[in-house]
């Protein structure tokens, strides 16, 4: 496979779990709330409270995490300033 395929197939994996954390964040949301996430392949791999130590948990286990879906699960709604 050519590294632009690769490319290709890293950022529609990437937007298939996006979408299925939209579809599944209040589920999400009672089992990870207030936890930060990492999703591959549409399954969470895993969880901390703190993001630091759940990326160096991921690159510990020879993931990389700039390819992984990692996100906050709040409870509370996010406010955006434009």
């Amino acid at each position: 496979m050519c590294l632009l395929s690769e490319e290709v197939a890293i950022l529609r994996e990437f937007g298939e779990d996006y979408e299925w954390f939209l579809k599944s964040r209040s589920k999400l949301l009672s089992k990870y709330a207030n936890k930060w996430v990492a999703i591959n392949k549409k399954k969470i791999l895993d969880f901390d409270n703190e993001l630091t130590p759940l990326l160096k948990r991921l690159r510990n286990k020879g993931l990389k995490p700039e390819q992984l879906l990692i996100e906050f699960l709040s409870r509370e709604p996010l406010e955006a300033i434009l």
